[in-house]
């Protein structure tokens, strides 16, 4: 098996921006939990929980523990802080790749992950891995990006050239920036049902949270997309130029990309 390394990294700085960020997703996340049913008694796995707002969540849905797989071994720490407030018991936590988790097989109600598999070397074989831990008729529920739909208005000279560095700075490590479209398929091929496919798209002006959102990613991210082709370092010091421009344009607008849920069902027989 391939291992990658998490590109984004587990530093104060990316904790708080995955903070902002699951305040502005997170109800998406809890609207998806609903239309599952997660209710007491269930046993689910999060896979990646990060800073942990939707393991809190899962928790409080099913009124107990919730087992866990996170590599970061600052966010495993965090977890188990947060979690041993709460009351509902210790859940167990993985600290490894996803792959490596000894996770016990015909256990799981549900699994859920978000923004985890567009950073996975082949993604169908942790799929397999996920559908061995689920129960006969268990559900399996992915929220990750289909990127094509992310755009800047107005749109920078260099735009096309950033977002093909996007997507080759996550294929470095085997991973694909808009695996939320490929999702369906890759349940098929993994022996799952898939049953559901729903769309959440964000859009603001300068300002909005949205914004805000985008821009901490990619300004901060910007001069590591210039070292990859077909972008160069100018382009990307261009691009973060015009984007700081249209952030004193009130009429900007950013559209962010969709974000998919992916669910599907493991087989009762």
């Amino acid at each position: 098996m391939a291992r990658y390394r998490y590109l984004l990294g587990d530093s104060r700085g990316e904790a708080a921006r995955l903070r902002f960020q699951a305040k502005l997703w997170d109800p998406a996340s809890l609207a998806l939990f609903d239309r599952l049913g997660v209710k007491p008694g269930w046993k689910v796995l999060e896979i990646g929980p990060g800073q942990g707002s939707l393991h809190l969540e899962l928790r409080r849905r099913v009124k107990g523990p919730v087992d866990a797989v996170e590599r970061s071994r600052p966010f495993a720490a965090r977890l188990r802080r947060l979690c041993a407030r709460d009351g509902r018991g210790a859940g167990t936590i993985w600290e490894t790749d996803l792959i490596d988790a000894p996770l016990p097989e015909g256990r799981y109600d549900l699994i859920f992950a978000r923004w985890v598999f567009l950073f996975l070397p082949q993604p169908e074989k942790h799929l397999r891995k996920l559908a061995r831990a689920l129960k006969p008729g268990g559900r399996i529920a992915i929220q990750d990006y289909h990127r094509a739909t992310m755009a800047l208005y107005p749109k920078p000279k260099d735009w096309d050239a950033m977002m093909a560095a996007d997507r080759v700075f996550f294929e470095t490590q085997g991973g694909d920036a808009s695996i939320g479209g490929r999702l369906p398929a890759l349940y098929k091929r993994a022996g799952l049902i898939p049953t559901e496919a729903h769309p959440n798209l964000k859009t603001g002006f300068p300002g909005s949270a949205v914004w805000t959102w985008a821009s901490w990613y990619f300004l901060g991210v910007m001069p590591r997309l210039g070292k990859l082709r077909p972008f160069t370092p100018a382009a990307a010091r261009r691009t973060a130029a015009a984007w700081r421009a249209a952030a004193r344009r009130p009429e900007s607008l950013f559209i962010a990309p969709c974000v998919l849920d992916c669910v599907a069902r493991k087989p009762r027989s």
